[in-house]
């Protein structure tokens, strides 16, 4: 399984400086089809570095927990029921595709589910398809011209390299692996979405590209059992959540602030309680909700926010199975994210579905809409593994961006009072008039 952190506790924010994350590299800017000017920038880490035994990265210790799951979680779920049936026919009938980098098909969900049906079953035939293209998309050609679709699938690649536990089922690919993906996650593409590395793609894009570059530089972090890499994705993360200015990079480009909360201190996730003419926006993903167009109401509606809400979804569950406590980041705010959605008609549909049991599973709560076959570009299968019903709801914690002070209410003006008067002022006329025909005829 993973290699070991210190999984004690949350990690403790720090209020010095020293946190912050300084470039080391460069590479050359690019426009991206997002329509931001970004720098690919990489993050000075200590890397692991190869054995002189076998020529490969050397294995941290296992510290148990696992990426996804431990083994004994593991062991615990059914081999029965929906979520389990789901599994076992994508493994029986496989979607196929490329199995390479780069390309945008279903094949990475294929090596999921292998890889959850090999580790439930301990069965060397299903972990043996994992294996063999894990080393595919080590040795195949990348197609480089398509990040974004490496983004959506490496995390899946490394997800189910460690819940076959490949240190033990292969020890000599997994030392091969794990120098390729300390290097993976720093080359650089050409295109798609302005190009760069996972790493620099998580500096820098607050929308679904570096939701899903996030998801992919945690999960190798954790594999790779990279300590510093694991805490400068963990800083970037918070300061997603949460608006904290102290906790982005210097390299973050936001395309627009229009429907931001706070236009001056730009986050992720709308603060809790944020609200623009009277209409809720606490919970809207701004990076995202801005690809169909600028704030309007009723908001219209895109698909942006929950591609961008994959990336985070499985980010906050690998996060919090070594103890960090991202669920109650941004008071809640992968919470708030999936109740706005539900009030305003755009909850999770098809494939997008699997973070339903998921956010259901870490705050205890219930959304209509599961599917236990759902699959989206980069994970699924979440109704069988997040099975964690009635999980305590986290504390609520005040370190989201501070909604602006509300609007004061309009003023009823002149309206009502005006009306009072003419009323009162039109009976006495009519009083008087009526008294003054009266005495006219006597």
């Amino acid at each position: 399984m993973a290699g070991s952190i210190d999984a004690s506790g949350p990690v403790v924010i720090p209020a010095a400086a020293s946190h912050i994350i300084t470039a080391d590299e460069t590479d050359p800017q690019h426009s991206g089809n997002d329509g931001v000017a970004v720098h690919g920038i990489g993050v000075a880490v200590e890397r692991v570095q190869p054995s002189p035994d076998d020529g490969g990265a050397e294995a941290p210790p296992s510290g148990g927990e696992g990426i996804l799951l431990s083994q004994a979680e593991l062991m615990e779920l059914p081999t029965s029921g929906p979520g389990w049936d789901a599994i076992m026919a994508r493994v029986e009938d496989p979607y196929g595709g490329s199995y390479i980098l780069g390309e945008r098909d279903d094949a990475n969900k294929d090596v999921l589910a292998h890889a959850l049906a090999g580790a439930r079953l301990d069965n060397a035939a299903y972990k043996t398809f994992v294996r063999d293209n894990v080393e595919r998309i080590m040795t195949e050609p990348r197609n480089d011209g398509d990040l974004l679709a490496t983004l959506r699938q490496l995390q899946t690649y490394i997800i189910s390299a460690d819940l076959i536990d490949l240190a033990s089922f292969d020890p000599e690919l997994d030392a091969r692996f794990r120098t390729w993906l300390a290097d993976e996650i720093r080359f650089d593409y050409e295109g798609g979405g302005g190009g760069g590395s996972v790493v620099s793609n998580h500096n820098r894009k607050p929308n679904n590209y570096g939701t899903h570059a996030g998801a992919t530089r945690v999960a190798a972090a954790l594999y790779l059992g990279d300590e510093e890499e694991l805490e400068a994705a963990r800083d970037i993360w918070y300061g997603w959540a949460t608006g904290d200015p102290d906790y982005s990079h210097e390299t973050r480009r936001w395309t627009g602030t229009d429907w931001q909360c706070d236009p001056d201190r730009p986050a992720g996730i709308n603060a809790a309680g944020c609200a623009r003419d009277g209409n809720s926006i606490d919970g809207v993903l701004p990076e995202d909700q801005e690809r169909c167009g600028e704030y309007s109401w009723p908001p219209c509606e895109t698909n942006y926010i929950h591609g961008a809400t994959d990336g985070m979804t499985l980010t906050f569950w690998m996060l919090a199975q070594q103890g960090e406590d991202a669920w109650a980041w941004g008071d809640q705010a992968a919470l708030r994210q999936m109740e706005w959605k539900y009030a305003n008609d755009q909850p999770p549909y098809d494939g997008f579905r699997w973070q339903i049991p998921v956010i259901e599973a870490a705050y205890g709560v219930d959304f209509p809409g599961n599917a236990p076959q759902a699959t989206s570009t980069n994970f699924g299968f979440a109704d069988w593994w997040a099975q964690n019903e009635g999980a305590p709801v986290p504390e609520s914690r005040t370190d989201s961006a501070p909604a602006p002070d509300p609007e004061p209410p309009a003023s009823s003006g002149p309206g009502l009072w005006l009306v009072a008067v003419i009323v009162v002022s039109g009976g006495l006329l009519l009083t008087l008039a009526i008294l003054f025909i009266r005495r006219s005829r006597r």
